[in-house]
């Protein structure tokens, strides 16, 4: 009965979000070995596998997406220097398994060559007898999702069981790549794994607002990997990402979430003791406009998949408002009140915006995208701000 009220609603909002479609940008590669070797430069995409040659198969990779106007080199080369300390202090099934960093380096016109010289110089880092193999990716900035695209593409042509990727804002805890990457191989490489996300919020009231809003809304228990560390298997590396979804840890979750199953996110899995921390939000303008993509993200994947998926997901994303979701449970009458109440708001946000969706389906005038929505100031955690054995908690029953 649901289904069929729903149906002409889904139908509107796909119809009133169409991207544009178009090629994957061009790419340009620079690669380099272990050791003390020459890298070389300019190879698309599709031809690392071959200039990197066998004894790939089964490895693993791990990939910064980033762009050149994010940051000046010397934060680039901060990210970089964290992640090879992370991937150089592996678990022994881990260390066996050949090992790829990949830097995705995108940028706008006038960029190229500081694109390019970039990735030289960050490829030096991991460039040391018995390193790791360094792959810089060069391309025309065209969004996060297209770029690990690319980035899935090579891994697929060398084999590679399972890529992981890090936003370049985070901090994470000792050891946290190696746990990410053991437990994922723990659990036959299959489905997705990310780290325990710890946020901090940033010195705005508005900001400070939010965390305190998110600290009750959200259910540990429907918790799935986030993008800011997170590691997904072959058959998804294959597949790669559509072009229609600019949000990849939400895509994932719709792909890998079985409606069927009692535990619907048995798929993916939070490693407790790998943790990322971030800051998190801004100006109350920036929080606005990142709230509203998240809002259109969540719509466009509950109208494209399955109606028993996007009913599933539905009773995660507003869980607490009831009627429409299960009640809040297990903290007490005044705790569910409180989110029921914040529910409630985001209900009505969330309405606004998918509405806003279906009258352009109707209408004939779709959306042709749903902007990037990044804060403008770049920053992230310093190591002396963060706990060293943080305490990860189990929140509310669902």
């Amino acid at each position: 009965m649901i289904e069929l009220v729903t149906r002409p609603v889904r139908w509107a909002i796909r119809r009133g979000y169409q991207p544009a479609e178009g090629d994957p940008p061009p790419t340009e590669c620079t690669v380099v070995h272990p050791g003390p070797t020459v890298a070389q430069s300019g190879i698309p995409v599709r031809a690392v596998a071959a200039a990197l040659g066998d004894g790939f198969a089964g490895g693993l990779a791990l990939v910064l997406p980033t762009y050149v106007g994010r940051a000046p080199l010397s934060s680039h080369r901060e990210s970089v220097e964290e992640l090879v300390s992370q991937l150089t202090d592996l678990p022994p099934t881990v260390a066996a398994r050949p090992l790829v960093l990949v830097v995705g380096m995108q940028y706008r016109d006038g960029q190229h060559d500081e694109a390019v010289e970039r990735l030289s110089r960050l490829g030096e880092i991991a460039a040391f007898p018995g390193g790791l193999t360094f792959v810089g990716i060069a391309m025309p900035q065209a969004g996060k999702s297209r770029m690990l695209n690319a980035a899935f593409a090579m891994a697929t042509d060398l084999g590679l069981a399972g890529v992981a990727w890090v936003d370049d804002d985070v901090t994470f805890s000792t050891g946290c790549i190696g746990r990410l990457f053991e437990d994922f191989l723990d659990r036959g490489a299959r489905g997705s794994a990310g780290a325990s996300k710890v946020p901090q919020p940033n010195p705005y009231a508005a900001a400070r607002l939010l965390h305190r809003g998110k600290g009750i809304t959200k259910t540990p228990k429907f918790s799935y990997p986030h993008g800011c560390c997170m590691v997904v298997d072959a058959d998804l590396v294959a597949r790669g990402i559509p072009d229609r979804y600019t949000c990849e840890d939400d895509y994932f979750c719709f792909a890998l979430l079985d409606p069927r199953d009692e535990n619907p996110l048995h798929r993916t899995h939070i490693v407790a003791d790998a943790v990322s921390y971030h800051l998190t939000g801004g100006p109350a303008g920036e929080i606005r406009r990142r709230v509203n993509r998240s809002l259109l993200t969540a719509a466009v994947l509950m109208a494209d998949f399955p109606a028993d998926v996007a009913g599933r997901y539905w009773r995660m994303y507003f869980y607490g408002l009831w009627p429409l979701a299960p009640a809040a449970r297990g903290q007490g009458v005044r705790f569910a009140a409180k989110k029921w109440l914040l529910k409630s708001v985001h209900f009505g946000w969330f309405s606004t915006v998918a509405l806003g969706l279906a009258v352009r389906g109707v209408a004939g005038r779709p959306r042709r995208e749903i902007p990037w929505s990044a804060y403008k100031e770049h920053a992230k955690p310093t190591a002396s701000s963060v706990p060293l054995s943080p305490t990860i908690s189990g929140g509310e029953r669902a």
